[in-house]
Parts: structure tokens; C-alpha cells; sequence
């Protein structure tokens, strides 16, 4: 997935862009996977991303904007499986079952080697 970002100073015509970028996606037949506006501090951000590397390109040539990385979305699924690893863990050392206790460590187990090995494609990239 593709997230192309566009900032517009507040003074920008907000609403004659988004009419303009949804005549666009309109006209090359292309539904964006998300489509958002933010206000922030004084600008208008807007998000798109695209399932489609080629309507990303044309977009992105048209409209002007940045690539987004989507490096804070998967550092929040590796603290979230660090986080429920910790979690499983906790719980199987009240269970009295060997088999129950093995079982969950090991579902641990592969949810820190998930949080692990995302965080070392993410240093690669």
C-alpha cells in the first residue's frame, strides 16, 4: 500500500482541491484504500493511500504531495504483540495444566519472534 500525503496552508481552497482530487479519482476509475483530512497547526494534511502502485505514481504527479512512510502503523503492531506476549505470559504462570502453561508460552514465544523479525525488515528498509 501507497500513502501519498499533500499539505495545504489553511488559506489554500480546501474544498476546491478535494473536488478537484475526487473528480481525478473519479475520472481513473480509483478507490483509495483511505482518504482523510487532518487540521494541523495551521495546515490542512490530507492522506491517501492507494492499493495500486501506478494510481499512486499518477496521483502523486498530479497533486504534488509525499510518500508516507507507514513505519509508525507497524511499530504500533510490534509493541502491540510485544505487549501481548508480556500478557500471555503473565496468564500461563497460574495455569496448573503443563500442556495449557507450553502452549501459551509458545504462542508468546511466536509473538515476540513476529515483533522481532518486523523490527529488523523495518531496519533494513
Amino acid at each position: 500500500m501507497r500513502s501519498i500525503v499533500i499539505r495545504l496552508h489553511r488559506a489554500a481552497d480546501l474544498a476546491a482541491t478535494m473536488k478537484a482530487m475526487r473528480l481525478w479519482l473519479d475520472d481513473h476509475r480509483c478507490q483509495p484504500h483511505r482518504f482523510a483530512c487532518d487540521p494541523i497547526a495551521g495546515w490542512n494534511v490530507i492522506h491517501i493511500d492507494f492499493n495500486e502502485d501506478n494510481k499512486a505514481d499518477a496521483f502523486k504527479t498530479r497533486f504534488g504531495g509525499s510518500e508516507e512512510k507507514s513505519i509508525h502503523g507497524t511499530m504500533s503492531k510490534v509493541c502491540w504483540w510485544r505487549l501481548m506476549a508480556e500478557e500471555i505470559r503473565t496468564e500461563a504462570e497460574d495455569f496448573s495444566s503443563a500442556s495449557a502453561k507450553h502452549t501459551m508460552l509458545y504462542a508468546a514465544q511466536t509473538l515476540d519472534r513476529m515483533a522481532r523479525d518486523m523490527e529488523r525488515r523495518l531496519e533494513k528498509s
